[in-house]
């Protein structure tokens, strides 16, 4: 039979998700606790409401107002996409050619190169210096040697949970001719963020999720900020009805109870620095600071901790390691008492 897939996406190697067929979920960096119930009877009674039998808003107004809100930036210049995942399509698809090349830090947040590769695109990722510290000079070098379109920057980053300082954001964005995506997927739990730089840098686009602090991973929804003229380009590509009703109205209710929600974050960063404290006391071979809702750390022992959690009903994050990274694991943050269920086995392996 003839082979109709396009060659880039025959040689891709399919992002896989393990079913979470767990007691406790570890390795998505979700947030551990659900949207409220008296959040959820109020969704309820908006989808008793709507007709679903009518297409949902094409954009989104009223998700739009909320975002302009909460983020201060003008609704014109927000768009928004089923989770963060949607969004770095959108962002191919706008603005890759064939050929054109993609740079990021590694490691990180594997749908860069992915999107890169189905956009047909080259990708280029900069290793981090030791002690995962992102190499700055690498990244803006490969960017010029490339004459790279696009630069990722994920910030706080996905696995190694590092910050990048804004002078270094800047520089980057000043010393290169490329489109910079700052991921802010993981902001909140830090607090800080650099989406005020898009009004004077058009090269920056800024995206966000509701699907880590928010609790919201459920009904995919994220949104990117940037320049009107880019974001009026990533219109031209989005579907036309890429957010369903039910994931514009829970939107637009978690977004209107934001102070509730974000305010959960109090509990799950006493308990990072409580689960930081304790792995420090372990023989691991490198412990890495975080500013997100996770930790990750190196260890020759790995495997054996992937395979004992999963005996004990819990899925966590196990990356193999290769000729440049040793093995590693990235532990999201749970409940109270998910952590010490964690601790305890972590302790009997190591």
């Amino acid at each position: 039979m003839k082979n109709f897939a396009r060659k880039c996406v025959k040689d891709l190697e399919a992002y896989k998700v393990e079913a979470p067929q767990y007691d406790i979920i570890l390795n998505a960096n979700e947030n551990p606790w659900d949207f409220p119930e008296a959040l959820k009877k109020e969704l309820c009674d908006e989808i008793m409401k709507a007709p679903l039998n009518r297409y949902p808003e094409a954009c989104f107004p009223e998700l739009l107002a909320e975002l302009s809100d909460y983020t201060g930036v003008p609704e014109d210049q927000i768009i928004c996409g089923s989770g963060s995942d949607e969004l770095i399509a959108m962002i191919n698809q706008s603005f890759m050619n064939p050929g054109d090349t993609a740079v990021t830090h590694t490691p990180s947040f594997a749908m860069y190169q992915i999107w890169t590769a189905i956009a047909d695109g080259q990708f280029v990722g900069v290793p981090d210096k030791n002690g995962h510290i992102p190499d700055v000079e690498g990244i803006i070098s490969a960017a010029k040697v490339n004459d790279a379109k696009l630069i990722y920057l994920c910030n706080p980053n996905n696995p190694t949970g590092y910050l990048f300082p804004r002078y270094d954001i800047v520089q980057i964005l000043e010393e290169t001719n490329a489109l910079v995506i700052l991921d802010e997927a993981y902001m909140e739990f830090k607090g800080s963020t650099h989406v005020d730089l898009i009004e004077n840098y058009p090269n920056l686009l800024v995206l966000r999720t509701l699907s880590k602090a928010f609790g919201m991973a459920g009904i995919r929804c994220g949104y990117c900020l940037g320049n009107k003229a880019l974001i009026d380009v990533m219109y031209k590509v989005k579907s036309p009805y890429n957010l369903n009703v039910l994931t514009q109205k829970a939107a637009v209710i978690a977004l209107k109870n934001r102070e509730k929600l974000l305010d959960r974050l109090k509990t799950l960063n006493a308990e990072r620095h409580k689960m930081y404290k304790a792995l420090r006391d372990m023989p691991l071979d490198s412990l890495y600071p975080t500013a997100s809702n996770f930790i990750y750390f190196e260890t020759g022992k790995g495997e054996a901790i992937y395979e004992a959690m999963k005996e004990n009903g819990i899925l966590i994050k196990f990356f193999k390691g290769n000729e440049t990274m040793p093995a590693s694991i990235r532990l999201s943050i749970g409940t109270p008492e998910e952590n010490r269920k964690v601790l305890e086995i972590l302790k009997k392996v190591l």
